[in-house]
């Protein structure tokens, strides 16, 4: 099979085999010696590794099952792959766990990416799985993964501009998770910002419902980007062989950028705390003023309540019942008992 190089109009002479990938498994070679690149088998995978090259194979685990895969895999990720496995099964819960992680083996390096995206129902989440091992990098997923698509989308040209070693993949996928995390935490300010206006405005259950909503959003994000930054320091604190020394430089900037990001969440939770507690206090001082005045209402009536309590009484021998004016002075002294009250209690700022 001809393929001809982007950058350097040269055609390189790759034979691909005769087996093609079975469905869900696409592999491709990169030669960074020529900026050359094309698709690739796993049949001749170990032999384009053999004349310099490097190999990208990439597994849809919703389509093939990994270890469906696994025998025809190029014999080191086998070994590293059966590695990981041996060591998941003896230390650590599955890898479908939504977390970030890193695990070191002695000719291999496996992470476990975890991107995010916001829809309707929430933050949700997708797993990138990556090994890196002399002269190959695997990269396996279950269905659609938005950091790959990513990664997919840049990393031609990257590799064409100046990209010097494979390790440059692995700063492309880091970079493109930073930046999903950048992403969805820009749109979670923006909505911070709104749930704060709208408790400001009128505190009913449905802004109570939203501001829960966001705050679980932003604790989700959160939960994501701490283990992110834990992976990303134990893979700068510790050199090797399989990332350069200039990715690892790289990857060490994006520790910095998700510790802002980290800081970002914890004062957007803050700002969504004190919102909450102004509609409260809000809240709680409007219902002293109702029941203030309401308390109001029943210090003037109190008086008037007992008044014709007293002359509701079915008592023969009351004197005012007889007297022609007892009507017209009941009136009276209702009058100067409501605006005595009346003055007294603005007098004393209650009313």
């Amino acid at each position: 099979m001809a393929i001809r190089s982007v950058s350097d109009h040269k055609t390189i002479q790759v034979d691909s085999g005769k087996i093609p990938p079975p469905a869900g498994v696409t592999a491709e070679f990169l030669d960074f010696g020529n900026r050359s690149h094309g698709p690739a088998t796993l049949s001749n995978a170990e032999s384009l590794v053999s004349d310099g090259r490097f190999v990208w194979i990439d597994i849809d685990e919703a389509v093939v099952d990994l270890a469906a895969v696994l025998p025809a895999l190029p014999k080191v990720l086998a070994v590293a792959l059966n590695q990981a496995a041996a060591h998941d099964r003896s230390h650590h819960p599955p890898a479908t766990q939504a977390i970030s992680t890193l695990l070191r083996g002695e000719a291999f390096l496996r992470m476990h990416l975890v991107g995010a995206q916001v829809e309707a129902a929430g933050l949700t989440s997708d797993m990138l799985g990556i090994m890196i091992t002399p002269g190959f990098l695997l990269t396996y997923h279950r269905g659609r993964c938005n950091i790959l698509e990513a990664v997919r989308q840049d990393y031609v040209h990257d590799f064409e501009q100046h990209a010097t070693s494979p390790s440059f993949l692995v700063y492309e996928f880091w970079d493109k998770q930073t930046e999903q995390f950048l992403m969805i935490e820009n749109r979670l300010d923006h909505e911070v910002e709104s749930t704060r206006l709208a408790l400001r405005q009128f505190a009913d259950e449905a802004a109570f419902e939203r501001l829960a909503d966001v705050s679980g959003s932003l604790l989700a994000l959160r939960q994501l980007v701490l283990p992110a930054r834990r992976v990303l320091e134990e893979l700068v604190s510790r050199k090797t062989t399989l990332i350069s020394d200039a990715t690892l430089e790289f990857l060490a900037n994006k520790i910095d950028t998700l510790e802002r990001v980290i800081a970002d969440l914890i004062s957007s939770r803050e700002i969504l705390e004190s919102a909450m507690n102004f509609s409260l206090t809000v809240m709680t001082h409007r219902t002293n003023q109702t029941m203030n005045r309401l308390a109001v209402v029943s210090t003037i009536f109190l008086p008037l309540t007992f008044l014709c309590g007293v002359y509701g009484m079915n008592f023969n021998a009351m004197p005012e019942i007889e007297w022609v004016h007892g009507y017209a002075m009941f009136w009276v002294i209702s009058a100067v008992i409501t605006v005595s009250l009346t003055i007294l209690l603005r007098r004393m700022r209650l009313l």
